[in-house]
């Protein structure tokens, strides 16, 4: 989960008013604790805690960053403590700056680390690909292969199908989609919909997901076998562009970055790192 939406949300889950607690404020406060209140991505950890006029105050490393979380007995609110127009939490988060910079940095590591492997598992694992298509776009002409990794309920998957259309004539490539529903029960239903239903390209950009659903034998099996697929290799995510011989990818919808790759000239207000779904790292 990210930062923002815990700062940017206050969430309060009380039923005994704060002057009731009894015994240090902090005592009960671990990540254990914590989880059970709130849902918390994996890797995060408490980083700093103590009382503050009665509630723990609870620093808590997110992703490489830091987010600040008051707790009560049994409750927690998520966000910036004031008293009497002084920011509390502003002064305890300045003495963290330290901290705050090698999550911050650790962060990126990991981040550049995962990337590299998921570049290593295409380049070793592309020929697979192919047993995943469910469509194709393209020259008749063409002779190397682009996989497009999409989900027909991301609109930034949606944004990028036409940018990539014309890519596939310029450099003459033929374009492979797909369907890897990541963003819930709409897009699965709509990825059984078009399998089930043999749409050809042109039927899948014209999806609204507000088609009759229909599932079939076919499409379960393929769904879970692109699933398995794409989660060994820690991606949940899309869109991506992978070269036909794993020998690049691009993550998210940067045209750019494909047309580089591809040998063709940068389209000027094109590009943009967007991507639907969690774990983005570019």
């Amino acid at each position: 989960m990210r930062v923002n939406r815990i700062v940017a949300c206050i969430f309060i889950l009380f039923s005994t008013a704060v002057p009731a607690l009894a015994g240090p404020a902090c005592d009960h406060v671990n990540l254990e604790w914590l989880s059970g209140q709130v849902p918390l991505s994996e890797g995060a950890k408490i980083v700093f805690k103590q009382e503050r006029s009665g509630l723990c105050e609870v620093i808590v490393a997110i992703d490489g960053s830091l987010a600040p979380v008051y707790a009560g007995k049994d409750f927690i609110v998520a966000g910036r403590m004031y008293r009497q127009k002084y920011a509390v939490t502003r002064e305890t988060m300045a003495g963290l700056r330290d901290i705050a910079e090698k999550e911050r940095q650790d962060a990126q590591e990991r981040d550049a680390l995962a990337l590299e492997k998921r570049k290593a598992f295409f380049k070793a694992r592309h020929a697979e690909l192919e047993a995943l298509v469910s469509m194709t776009f393209g020259p008749g002409s063409a002779k190397e292969t682009v996989y497009v990794i999409t989900d027909p309920n991301c609109s930034h998957c949606k944004k990028l199908l036409p940018l990539m259309e014309e890519v596939a004539f310029e450099a003459g490539v033929r374009l492979k989609m797909i369907i890897y529903p990541v963003l819930g029960d709409k897009s699965r239903d709509m990825a059984a919909h078009a399998l089930c239903n043999k749409f050809t390209y042109a039927q899948y950009k014209e999806m609204t997901g507000t088609e009759t659903l229909a599932v079939c034998e076919a499409s379960t099996d393929l769904l879970s076998r692109i699933k398995t697929f794409f989660e060994s290799a820690g991606i949940s995510f899309v869109p991506l562009v992978v070269a036909g011989d794993g020998s690049w990818v691009v993550e998210g919808s940067d045209i750019n970055e494909v047309r580089g790759r591809l040998g063709l000239d940068c389209e000027e207000g094109a590009g943009g790192k967007e991507g639907c779904g969690s774990g983005q790292n570019q």
